[in-house]
């Protein structure tokens, strides 16, 4: 028989060397070989999640499958989860495949996919991928969240004007050079009072502050940042997935370091921001 691998990793998989590409590979190729089966060709996701369809090779290869002469009958996977995580993309994706005589088969969990029993174990691995996924994305939200309340920092870079401090095993915000603090209220102030960012951005360079090159985005991200009022805010992408997440589904912190601006002054630039939103801020 004639089959082809799909070899799949998302981002935070990356450094499992059980769920390696050249893992899965090695895995797959021994398990084909033992089977008397040829692998004609692979395609691989790197850095890709299986919660959506939306995945290059995932779709080259279900085209593939598609055509009169593709010269495979079978999909082989590391794990079912390696083709999706998502219960109704296994159906409509295998009963697709399935009028083009080819069927999805995992080598680490076999199962007789003509039998009812392979059916409904099949069914069950599924799920239990499904489940594993939606519970990995709520308990990962409510740590992030108990994080939050706590003032615990979740990792990256202090903005412009302030400096990570230590409380023990805390990681906050305190106030960085003065010189930065100064600018970074001159940005808010020029906005309220209607310069646009390349205006703001032309002004800073003249002026040499802090010995930088400023550029428009450079001026428009601190101006779009709510740490410089005091603010904490996490989730604002989905750690799985990488995407921007709605601000429903943001966790936000207010006074968890000292602000640089009040509302007032964040309110005023924000509004006149607004309304040069279609011009780009320009």
């Amino acid at each position: 028989m004639n089959i082809v691998i799909y070899l799949r990793v998302s981002s935070e998989q990356q450094a499992n060397k059980e769920l390696s590409i050249p893992a899965q590979r090695e895995a797959l190729i021994k398990y084909a070989v033992d089977k008397g089966w040829t692998v004609v060709d692979e395609y691989i996701d790197e850095a890709k999640s299986a919660k959506t369809d939306a995945r290059p090779e995932f779709q080259r290869m279900i085209a593939a499958a598609q055509k009169s002469d593709k010269g495979f009958q079978m999909i082989l996977v590391h794990k079912f989860d390696r083709f999706s995580r998502s219960r109704a993309d296994h159906v409509i994706y295998k009963a697709l495949l399935k009028k083009q005589g080819v069927i999805v088969t995992s080598a680490s969990e076999p199962t007789e996919p003509d039998t009812p029993h392979g059916v409904l174990l099949e069914g069950m691995l599924e799920v239990i991928s499904e489940f594993y996924n939606v519970n990995l994305r709520h308990e990962t939200l409510k740590g992030m969240r108990e994080n939050a309340v706590q003032g615990y920092h979740c990792g990256g870079r202090a903005p412009f004007g302030y400096r990570r401090k230590r409380e023990g095993v805390k990681v906050t915000y305190c106030l960085g050079p003065n010189e930065e603090v100064g600018i970074v209220r001159t940005i808010f102030e020029l906005a309220a009072e209607g310069w646009g960012g390349k205006r703001i951005m032309r002004d800073l360079n003249r002026m040499g502050a802090c010995g930088r090159r400023w550029t428009p985005s450079t001026v428009l991200s601190i101006l779009g940042n709510q740490a410089y009022r005091g603010y904490r805010i996490w989730n604002k992408r989905c750690i799985i997935e990488g995407t921007r997440n709605a601000e429903v589904e943001w966790i936000v912190v207010k006074d968890a370091h000292p602000a640089i601006i009040d509302d007032k002054l964040w309110n005023a630039a924000q509004s006149v921001l607004e309304l040069r939103r279609p011009t780009k801020f320009e």
